[in-house]
């Protein structure tokens, strides 16, 4: 059901009549992820975590412009920080238009009080679209973050100096170094 109206909600975005936005967190971590190894034969493989620091990626994909935006934290990502990126893609959008922001199930997304939602409804026609549990197949920007960490990112250790530089010249190269076309 909910991916039927996903489909309908992505042609009438392609279409120009509303903003679809994926909304979603990430994690990035300074080593980058080791997807292969190799050990002698007969000896199992064995890796020692090497401690390093992590960056919280809160980031919003606009489907019909195909456009990302995203926020770093340091920390994990909470409720304030979910509304007040919300706050500013409500603010981002052209007046008139109907903006539909697509959040999976997250505790996060569901505690946002309800004169909020009422408030951005009436002043800048968005409304939140919840996913079913489990369905990170249909939040788009799940294959973007999946692409940003595993196949767009330099296969490098980031230091504790370098990590914030690094994620954001990797996120903010989607649209002319890297891009994805959903349609």
């Amino acid at each position: 059901m909910k991916a039927a109206t996903l489909e309908k909600l992505q042609q009438a975005a392609r279409d120009g009549a509303c903003r679809l936005v994926y909304l979603d967190e990430a994690g990035f971590s300074a080593s980058p992820p080791v997807q292969r190894g190799w050990s002698p034969i007969g000896q199992p493989h064995c890796t020692v975590p090497q401690p390093h620091c992590r960056r919280s990626v809160l980031g919003a994909l606009d489907y019909g412009a195909n456009r990302l935006v995203h926020q770093t934290s340091k920390g994990s990502i909470k409720r304030p920080f979910v509304i007040e990126f919300l706050e500013e893609i409500a603010q981002s959008a052209t007046p008139g238009q109907l903006t539909v922001v697509v959040l999976d199930n997250a505790k996060i997304h569901h505690a946002i009080e309800q004169d909020i939602l009422d408030r951005w409804l009436f002043e800048h026609r968005m409304v939140l679209f919840h996913l079913p549990p489990y369905s990170p197949e249909l939040n788009l920007i799940e294959i973007v973050w999946k692409h940003a960490k595993y196949h767009w990112r330099r296969f490098v250790t980031w230091t504790k100096e370098t990590i914030d530089t690094e994620i954001e010249n990797l996120l903010s190269g989607y649209g002319s170094k890297f891009e994805i076309r959903f349609s």
